[in-house]
């Protein structure tokens, strides 16, 4: 027992060897900072555990922990250890916690939604229960590590010893695997997912990766032309209003019109001649990706973040062809998509009925509607930015006459709620989604004997609401659940605008439970300013299948 205490002591108070240090810090890691990563592990295996599935979870224990020792010996050289070792605690502290209260995957992609994030979003995450997290995970093992006494080392042993330890540390590595080869190749291959949740070897990987390809951004490039054959085709009629609505963090399921039992669209639902599409897939899971993608034309499939920056996108496109365009923004920006047409930033708006020193409601997306340029005959294109349901303060979403249900979790740290409350919070901003767009509607109505109007509404992605202890959104597209991808998508025609178009609204009834996506924006909105290209695709064109001539593409 007196040894015991006195190993204890000898750990707080030093001085203890640099590369004891970093074992250390390596099995605090593995055992207090990856929760998420043992969860989803445990998932993966039989639900009855026999001698292998333990001898299993012995070996990746081992080879968690001589990966961090490795890794934490090259990053820690020298006089580096301790500031090494300081970042480290904080980062993977800050990362467990998302991890596991939302189920969050810390991959490039989310560092890039966090990195264009404004203050006040972020300010939403931060909570009693995060700031004790950080405190009690990350600051304290921290200060330990900033107090004690290394044993002093001619810098030549030190590095030897620090070398020995990297080098038998991938010894056991590599022993670890071996000692249960069979079972752990046979696992790895359908379980690559897991390796996301390691903590925090992934978000550093990440971090490095992100950092990497801003970068490698080539600079003062010109920037590559998109459908220079574009023209107006010959059109008849009034002036066309186009508006596009990218809703934020809706998801299908919620909405009433798809099919939830709640009525979350109760207003919408009157609105005779809406289209509602049953099944839309998004470009991504977070606004950082999925806006840039859905305007780009690139589709999904084809998209990455460097090919967007480097070309036009629809806005340019439309704005060539002499049709007005303007993006109106409630949210924390464009993403790069509006950077050469006209905006609005409204987030911040001065406004005493719909905003307050955060942030503005999303009726303010429609105060001051300007339709001058269709009153006075020209086209327009009109993209409004919701704030939408962003989460996970959702309360603050909605005015207090739209709080339909209840109990709602009124309070920045949702894992304190319940799942009842969260759902009820969230609801209530799909509803007043619902009165936006109505009015929306109802505002372009009152212009129909001076104006055609379009009025298309798609969100950017979804959100977990805690199925499967998942929240939020962001997780890599190859295993985020329905509830990210599956988004709602509303399309919404005046009666002058179907028959300029030649549309059978019928038809476009009929065409609501055809598989959809953000990749077909891009072709839609073309299609209906009778703009001709050869990048123009007829089968992406929401409206073209229901239109009564068809248009070939120029």
């Amino acid at each position: 027992m007196n040894r015991v205490v006195s190993l204890l002591k000898g750990l707080v108070q030093g001085p203890i060897k640099a590369t004891t240090l970093t074992v250390i810090v390596a099995i605090y890691l593995t055992t207090m900072q990856n929760h998420s990563f043992w969860l989803a592990v445990i998932t993966t295996l039989p639900a009855h555990f026999d001698f292998q599935q333990y001898l299993f979870l012995a070996c990746l224990f081992v080879i968690l922990n001589a990966a961090l020792i490795v890794l934490l010996s090259i990053l820690g050289a020298g006089p580096l250890l301790k500031p090494v070792l300081i970042a480290v605690l904080l980062i993977a502290s800050v990362c467990s916690y998302f991890m596991d209260a939302f189920g969050t995957i810390i991959d490039e992609a989310m560092i890039v939604n966090s990195l264009q994030t404004d203050v006040h979003e972020v300010g939403d995450l931060f909570s009693i229960p995060f700031i004790l997290h950080i405190l009690g995970f990350g600051v304290v093992p921290a200060i330990w590590v900033a107090r004690v006494t290394i044993v002093a080392q001619r810098w030549q042993r030190s590095l030897m010893q620090r070398s020995l330890l990297a080098g038998l540390a991938l010894v056991v590595l590599i022993g670890g695997i071996a000692a249960d080869y069979k079972q752990m190749s046979l696992w790895a291959r359908p379980n690559k997912q897991v390796r996301l949740y390691i903590n925090p070897s992934y978000p550093i990987y990440s971090a490095f990766q992100n950092a990497r390809d801003t970068l490698s951004v080539k600079k003062n490039v010109p920037l590559i032309k998109l459908a220079t054959d574009a023209k107006r085709g010959a059109k008849a009629g009034r002036p066309l209003l186009v508006v596009v609505v990218i809703g934020e963090t809706a998801r299908a399921r919620n909405f009433s019109l798809l099919g939830y039992e709640r009525p979350s669209n109760p207003e919408l639902a009157k609105v005779p001649g809406l289209i509602s599409y049953e099944q839309v897939s998004s470009c991504g899971t977070s606004t950082a990706i999925s806006v840039p993608c859905m305007f780009s034309g690139l589709g999904r499939a084809s998209f990455s973040r460097d090919k967007a920056r480097e070309q036009e996108n629809l806005l340019d496109v439309v704005k060539r062809t002499g049709i007005d365009v303007l993006w109106r923004d409630n949210n924390s920006g464009c993403k790069g998509v509006c950077a050469r047409v006209a905006t609005d930033d409204l987030f911040r708006k001065h406004d005493d009925a719909l905003c307050n020193s955060e942030e503005c409601l999303d009726e303010i997306l429609l105060k001051g509607l300007d339709l001058s340029p269709a009153a006075a005959g020209r086209d327009e294109l009109l993209v409004l930015h919701q704030k939408g349901s962003h989460g996970p303060a959702y309360f603050k979403r909605y005015p207090a006459e739209y709080r339909r249900f209840v109990p709602e979790c009124a309070r920045d740290d949702v894992q304190s709620c319940s799942r009842e409350e969260i759902t009820n919070a969230y609801d209530n901003t799909i509803v007043y989604t619902d009165h936006v767009l109505t009015s929306l509607i109802d505002i372009l109505q009152a212009h129909a004997a001076s104006l055609d109007s379009v009025m298309l509404y798609v969100s950017d992605h979804g959100e977990s609401l805690g199925e499967n202890g998942i929240y939020l959104h962001g997780l890599p597209y190859s295993i985020a659940p329905a509830e990210q991808t599956h988004v709602p998508m509303l399309a919404w025609l005046s009666e002058g605008a179907r028959q300029s178009q030649g549309v059978d609204l019928q038809c476009l009834m009929a065409s609501r439970s055809k598989p959809a996506s953000h990749d077909n924006l891009f072709d839609t909105v073309l299609g209906l300013f009778h703009i001709e290209t050869e990048r123009y695709r007829a089968d992406l064109d929401l409206f073209q299948a229901c239109r009564g001539v068809n248009r070939a593409a120029g």
